[in-house]
């Protein structure tokens, strides 16, 4: 047993094999894998084993689209027999919103290039004549997709990885991972200890055991789910080709061909549990299936039943009934866990036979080159702070289980375990009509309901439209008011703060008291990781502010930059400030009478911020900036302050026109002075370059990733960030919206909204400046409808920025 290694993965299930073999695909031979029994035998053995096309996030369905294209020539590529099943798949429609989502399915279909088709409900008989159509509204055909044998996949690919120089040690219990001095890990198990540079928890169904021994909150449940095959029947014996894979909502099953049985495997809506009474299972549970409980199941299995009635036909030849991980959001843990570097999480699959290669693929691409060829942000393990506890866990995956085959519409969100994390004004938002959305644990309110009924959840415009065009007419021509305490906050201290935030940033960090910077965090090869608001208090006291889905990301981000013996403490103080947003062209005349502070030019210019009262309440950093491009301030203010100054300002500016406002306002806002927007127009594939946001760079000085930064420019951008606005009719660009000009997609959008204020609907897009013509039209595929879009050369609102500075 090699007592040292470049990375040790804990786990021998699909997902570690998965990035094992990848890793020795980008060059990194000096790998181990260390399993406590044999390859597959925790529940990757059990799993049913289907890969689908059909997913409605495109950097998810990338990672699908790896499986699909690996596992046919796995066995050529390796000498490894798998049984693959190329028999594709049809999802089924039983509602007018899911058809919706099919038609934006199929538009990621067009982006991630694999076949698909929309059917209608006599054109799925011709594919599988033995399915009852009865309520389908439409089919969603997938190709070239289908299943496979999950131990043959898993065994091909640890075969590949051998090939390559890799090391498996199975029979090899892992007992305890230790950080040591160095910064390595020691990796310690029952023949002998590892010591490595990366560690990755790859431990399935352990992964919280495993995580628990360094200090690591892996939010994951092991859930019971069951499938259930039949005795061969002669209709499937004659059939010539194998039937599709069946996705049925009305059923909440997935149906299939399994050696010429029927296959159903129900994610049941009612009674689903967690295994074990929630504790893990024993570590000698190897190659084991749980108790079955078929009496639940009797509901949907009996729907599946009128759904494909062969599978009433036939005598049941087997129970499976077994263990697989859930998260509270349905995605799997893939990347760094939060703290010491060099620790990454490669767990909580619920679908891993059909993402273990690509999730492989990507997070093997983040160790070895610092970044991937794919946002990994829906999928990075910091998503989840301390706020997810065991409780939270265990009930959010149970209903991430339940809701498997649910179709949720934009904006829609379970209410289970909420609130977790408040401002102090949640109960007066809540009062005045406030309408949440969970955001990293916050309340966050979207928009403002004057009618009390409540958000009505659509693909297209809903009854939010009308109430946000009067918030952003009240920012446009009066007033609003925001809470946006969901920042991450971080105070930057000591003597090298100043010369540390200047070297990771590309901009030029304030060098005066009061100075405010937008600035970014770039990777060695150029790639985006962060971007962050930095705030001078003092010569050694800079405040820095990110996002809100970015507190553990950036807290990382940040300490991992850190030299030997420079003179910087990072302390996260989020929950210690609240935020308000003031802006609108009567911003200075609501606040200045709440504080001693000159608001006048002269007194605090645009991009200046200092510590003052306001409300009476002491220690508040103003901030005057402003996302939405209008007069206005950020008060940070100490959360026990809070309400004060936010009553202050209601009283004083409701008067005056001020109307609360929420996000969905705000992007709109936004969009319509083209800013950009973290973790959709910047995000960790793109560079500065790309982004157009070299303004930000400054190349007189030296920054982390500066070299790579002015390859892009001088190699020219792979794609380009460009700013468009679109014939709507009655919705607008969400993101990943497949662009096409003379006929050929170029691009895809990141986001968008309705401008209120200029009356137009408005999208970022990225597309490939070698294969389009800027000046000419574009076409823009919503819900497989067809609208027109241009580029415009400069913000819609505002663009000499007059107002800001007024």
């Amino acid at each position: 047993m090699k007592s040292h290694a470049r990375v040790v993965i804990v786990g021998g299930g699909i997902m570690g094999v998965g990035l094992l073999y990848h890793l020795v695909q980008e060059g990194w031979t000096d790998v181990v894998l260390v399993e406590k029994g044999e390859l597959t035998s925790g529940s990757t053995w059990h799993a049913a084993g289907q890969c689908p096309h059909f997913v409605g996030s495109l950097n998810l369905a990338k990672i699908h689209n790896e499986g699909t294209l690996l596992y046919p020539k796995l066995e050529q590529l390796t000498g490894e027999a798998v049984s693959w099943h190329g028999c594709g798949g049809i999802r089924l429609a039983i509602t007018d919103e899911e058809v919706e989502w099919f038609k934006r399915v199929y538009g990621v279909s067009k982006l991630i290039g694999y076949e698909a088709h929309l059917l209608g409900p006599d054109e799925i008989k011709e594919h599988h004549p033995y399915l009852e159509t009865f309520g389908v509204k439409m089919g969603y055909m997938t190709v070239t997709d289908g299943h496979v044998a999950p131990a043959d996949v898993t065994n091909a690919m640890a075969a590949g990885a051998r090939q390559g120089g890799a090391q498996i040690y199975r029979r090899t219990l892992v007992t305890d991972i230790r950080q040591l001095p160095s910064g390595e890990w020691q990796v310690i198990t029952d023949k002998d200890n590892i010591t490595c540079e990366h560690v990755v928890n790859a431990a399935g169904s352990y992964a919280d055991v495993v995580g628990a021994w360094t200090g690591h909150n892996v939010p994951i449940c092991n859930m019971l789910h069951h499938y259930i095959i039949t005795e061969p029947l002669q209709e499937l014996i004659d059939l010539p080709k194998e039937l599709p894979v069946v996705r049925d909502p009305y059923s909440h099953s997935y149906l299939r061909e399994e050696t010429h049985g029927v296959l159903v495997g129900p994610y049941e809506t009612e009674g689903a549990h967690v295994c074990w009474d929630g504790k893990p299972p024993t570590w000698d549970f190897e190659n084991e299936l749980v108790t079955p409980e078929l009496d639940r199941l009797m509901p949907w299995l009996e729907k599946a039943t009128e759904r494909m009635p062969l599978f009433g036909k036939a005598g049941i030849k087997s129970v499976i009934s077994g263990a697989i991980t859930h998260t509270p959001d349905a995605n799997f843990l893939l990347g760094p866990a939060p703290g010491p570097k060099n620790y990454w999480m490669c767990n909580g699959a619920s679908i891993g036979i059909c993402q273990g290669a690509g999730a492989g693929k990507y997070l093997a691409q983040w160790m070895v080159h610092g970044a991937t060829d794919i946002n990994m942000a829906e999928f990075d393990p910091r998503r989840f702070g301390n706020w997810a506890d065991k409780d939270y866990v265990s009930t959010l995956s149970v209903v991430d289980y339940q809701h498997m085959y649910y179709c949720y519409r934009p904006g829609e969100q379970h209410m289970d375990k909420r609130p977790l994390r408040t401002s102090t004004l949640y109960d007066r938002l809540k009062d005045r009509g406030a309408q949440f959305q969970a955001v990293f644990g916050w309340e966050r309110a979207r928009w403002f309901d004057p009618t009390g009924k409540g958000e009505e959840y659509s693909f297209r415009r809903s009854n939010w439209f009308d109430a946000v065009a009067e918030e952003c007419k009240a920012v446009r021509e009066a007033c609003g008011l925001m809470d946006l305490s969901t920042f991450s906050k971080f105070d930057v201290k000591g003597k090298d703060a100043f010369a540390f935030l200047e070297r990771i940033c590309a901009n030029k960090v304030p060098g005066k008291d009061g100075g405010v910077v937008l600035a970014h965090l770039i990777k060695e090869n150029g790639r985006i990781e962060s971007e962050i608001t930095i705030t001078r208090l003092a010569q050694d006291h800079y405040y820095v502010l990110s996002a809100a889905t970015a507190q553990l990301h950036d807290m990382d981000a940040l300490t991992w930059r850190l030299n030997e013996g420079e003179d910087v403490a990072i302390t996260d103080i989020t929950d210690d400030y609240g935020v308000l947003v003031l802006s609108g062209p009567k911003a200075r005349d609501i606040l200045q009478p709440h504080t001693p502070q000159d608001l006048s030019n002269d007194g605090l210019k645009w991009l200046r911020g200092m510590v003052t009262s306001v409300a009476g309440v002491e220690g508040v950093r103003l901030l005057r900036v402003s996302y939405v491009g209008e007069l206005g301030w950020e008060i940070h203010a100490p959360m026990a302050g809070f309400l004060a100054i936010f009553d202050a300002l209601m009283a004083t500016g409701e008067p005056m026109g001020l109307k609360l406002f929420g996000t969905y306002a705000m992007n709109s806002l936004r969009m319509e002075k083209a800013y950009r927007g973290w973790g959709s127009e910047l995000t960790q594939e793109i560079t500065m370059i790309e982004a157009d946001m070299e303004r930000f760079c400054r190349f007189d000085k030296e920054f982390t990733g500066k070299a790579a930064t002015l390859a892009s420019k001088q190699q020219g951008p792979r794609i380009q960030l460009v700013y468009m606005e679109m014939d709507a009719t009655d919705s607008d660009c969400m993101g990943n919206e497949p662009i096409s000009q003379n006929g050929e997609i170029v691009g895809l959008t990141t986001g968008g909204a309705y401008g209120h204020a200029v009356k137009k609907s408005l999208t970022f897009a990225y597309v490939d400046p070698k294969k389009v013509n800027m000046d000419g039209e574009f076409e823009i595929l919503i819900y497989n409808e067809k609208h027109p879009a241009r580029i415009i050369p400069q913000p819609a609102w505002d663009p000499d920025n007059e107002r800001l500075r007024t």
